[in-house]
């Protein structure tokens, strides 16, 4: 009976190990399979760690398995490790350089790493197969603005444009790349026609009125500077500093107060005080631009060109013998201000 016994555990034993053994992969194909089965259980899981084991594994049983290969680089990208999905990706185009996935994931993440010239040239493959790749066109155009190429920036924004009239993003970027193309008229266009779909946006009306501000359109932008305002815009020193300076060209006393606030916590700074003394001067109200001028100089008495300038402004507000001496002094600090003194605008 004992020796019975025996032989039947053993038995069991044995049919046991028959059984896992059958249970478990025994070539690399099934084995591949296996693991890469498990790491997409692990990762709806959550249990990072545990997926990128078993991807790994995967990967060893079967280095050239398509499948793992997307598997594994979604995941990568999913845990934003772009760089390792890059080259899963990459090894797919080696084998089939037009793999439609594979091409369409790595003008995203060239994108996202900010790799410009990768995205122009993924993107001309995926043109050149008609893969379609939502946002292409915008993604190019962003890569050709960063590596200021403007006029091929304008051309693919353009297309994109066509394809989506009312994103935000890509017209708001064309309109830079007008700026810097010196287009004022149509980048102001194309801000005008994006806050006609989003009224609310507060930086892009304050963009526009720098637009205007550009062109010496001050009223303009004072309008939208104070509508920016309205919407929600924080009014820090850059703000109250463009606003005041618009101002300036057509209000000046509302253009000091505004830049008075700006003063309080930058006294007495020499670009806002040059500004406000330009204005007084324009306007032939060359007592105050002295006044101002001869602070910037008294506050630096290395700056040579206000002490000029208030020499100026001396000598057109009636006291010339006084002025011209001031002027003197200057042009003794700088001998390239005798250049000015022939001029009819200055004196």
């Amino acid at each position: 009976m004992k020796n019975r016994l025996i032989i039947m555990l053993s038995g069991g034993l044995l049919f046991s190990c028959a059984a896992s053994a059958t249970a478990q992969p025994f070539s690399d194909a099934d084995s591949c399979t296996f693991y890469l089965q498990k790491a997409k259980e692990s990762k709806e899981a959550r249990k990072n760690w545990e997926a990128e084991k078993f991807f790994q594994k995967a990967s060893g049983f079967g280095p050239e398995n398509e499948a793992v290969k997307l598997e594994f680089a979604n995941y990568y990208c999913e845990q934003r490790k772009y760089s390792l999905a890059s080259k899963l990706y990459v090894s797919l185009l080696e084998k089939d350089p037009n793999h439609a996935i594979a091409i369409k994931k790595l003008i995203d993440i060239s994108f996202l790493l900010r790799k410009w010239e990768d995205v122009t040239a993924y993107a001309d493959k995926a043109t050149k197969n008609n893969i379609k790749v939502d946002k292409m066109h915008y993604m190019v155009g962003k890569s050709y603005y960063e590596q200021e190429n403007y006029g091929q920036a304008k051309n693919s924004l353009l297309l994109q444009v066509a394809q989506t009239p009312a994103d935000k993003e890509t017209i708001t970027l064309l309109g830079k790349v007008y700026v810097e193309l010196n287009k004022y008229n149509e980048a102001i266009d194309i801000y005008l026609k994006c806050l006609a779909t989003s009224p609310e946006n507060a930086e892009l009306t304050y963009e526009l009125g720098l637009l205007y501000s550009a062109q010496r359109k001050d009223k303009e932008a004072v309008k939208y500077f104070e509508l920016a305002a309205s919407k929600g815009l924080k009014q820090d020193l850059a703000y109250l500093q463009n606003l005041g300076s618009s101002y300036l060209e057509f209000d000046i006393k509302k253009g000091v107060e505004v830049l008075n606030k700006v003063m309080e916590k930058k006294p007495d700074d020499p670009e806002i005080m040059t500004q406000i003394a330009q204005a007084y001067y324009r306007v032939e109200n060359f007592g105050t631009a002295f006044d101002y001028y001869y602070k910037i100089y008294l506050n630096d008495n290395k700056n040579s060109k206000a002490l000029y300038m208030s020499g100026v402004s001396m000598i057109r507000k009636g006291d010339k013998q006084k002025g011209a001496y001031i002027c003197d002094q200057a042009i003794a600090m700088d001998p390239e201000l005798a250049q000015l003194k022939s001029s009819k605008s200055m004196l």
